[in-house]
């Protein structure tokens, strides 16, 4: 997400979504803590504090996404009124988890990057298959029904133009599209490839750029930048060879919070330190003896962290997880 640091007006937004995200790791030898437990508290009270003094003059709007997924299926389902030929296809597995009414249709698209932390294209999140693949399944599913289509937040707009043209081209109409919150950029760019209805949940105006949780978080499904390449199959997720996934999480040293997360520098550091802090008292209370390579294994959708110009295929999977980010909280000060 990136946004003009020249305009100091407007509106910065900031999701919570890692209590949900860890939901994803069911294994009986994990402890995962509640979504109310104080630990999401403390460090989403941190995290509001410290955005606001890095960005001073601009309000920043936290969103907690466990109740906006609830406000996306009540717009839905005041537009689905036969199933038979409605059908309601979601690219993000929380809101399709979070409905027990969901018919689990769900698009597992994921932009991917280079080593330089570049966008490359659209390919599969870890652990699922290629795009192509997971269209042609959802026709078969959809069976010339039309759809609704959901997204929890649309920044630019690629994602969701990418997959109306591939779902266009397969035959699927999509009569509505329901979005948690969407930026006026987004809006322009679906406004010229797509003519039913887009309904926004949140309205935001003026949007700068906007900051999920998870991606700050190393190990947390999801987080930070996936690493691809183009492969026969469309873009792809790199992968080791013990079949894991590569990502560069926001924060210091990973990513490039500042370019990625408009956010700037001299904040930089100080933030990264919290969320390190608050990754290893959250994996030191999930898996405190869990090696990397086990945690990884027990879900697909979690990624190894790597640093922007390292060497990623240097992964020393024997360690232990919470030993990890230690380490890399020390390097920071």
């Amino acid at each position: 997400m990136q946004s003009t640091q020249e305009d100091r007006h407007g509106t910065y937004v900031v999701t919570y979504d890692v209590a949900s995200r860890l939901k994803a790791f069911r294994p009986k030898t994990l402890s995962i803590p509640r979504p109310d437990d104080q630990l999401f508290e403390r460090f989403h009270m941190s995290l509001f504090q410290k955005i606001q003094q890095a960005l001073p003059g601009i309000t920043i709007d936290t969103i907690e996404m466990s109740e906006l997924r609830r406000k996306i299926w009540e717009q839905v389902n005041e537009r689905i009124t036969d199933l038979g030929q409605q059908a309601v296809l979601s690219t993000c597995p929380e809101i399709t988890d979070s409905n027990p009414k969901s018919e689990g249709l769900l698009l597992n698209i994921n932009r991917l990057f280079n080593t330089d932390g570049q966008l490359i294209g659209h390919g599969p999140r870890p652990g699922f298959e290629p795009l192509a693949k997971q269209y042609d399944e959802l026709v078969r599913k959809v069976a010339r029904r039309s759809v609704v289509l959901i997204e929890d937040g649309a920044f630019s707009g690629g994602t969701l133009r990418h997959v109306l043209h591939e779902l266009n081209s397969r035959g699927i109409t999509v009569t509505a599209i329901v979005v948690g919150f969407c930026c006026t950029r987004a809006k322009f760019v679906l406004g010229h490839v797509f003519k039913g209805e887009l309904v926004i949940v949140h309205p935001i105006e003026n949007l700068l750029d906007w900051i999920p949780d998870h991606d700050l978080i190393p190990f947390i499904p999801n987080c930070g930048r996936v690493l691809g390449e183009v492969s026969s199959q469309g873009f792809m997720p790199i992968r080791s060879a013990e079949g894991f996934s590569y990502a560069y999480p926001y924060i210091l040293p990973f990513g490039k919070i500042e370019e990625w997360a408009s956010l700037p520098i001299e904040g930089a550091q100080d933030l990264s330190k919290l969320c390190l802090d608050t990754s290893i008292e959250l994996f030191g209370r999930v898996c405190p003896k869990m090696t990397i390579g086990e945690l990884l294994r027990a879900n697909p959708r979690a990624s190894m962290p790597i640093e922007i110009g390292a060497d990623y295929a240097q992964v020393a999977l024997a360690g232990k997880v919470v030993d990890f980010l230690e380490r890399t909280r020390k390097r920071l000060g």
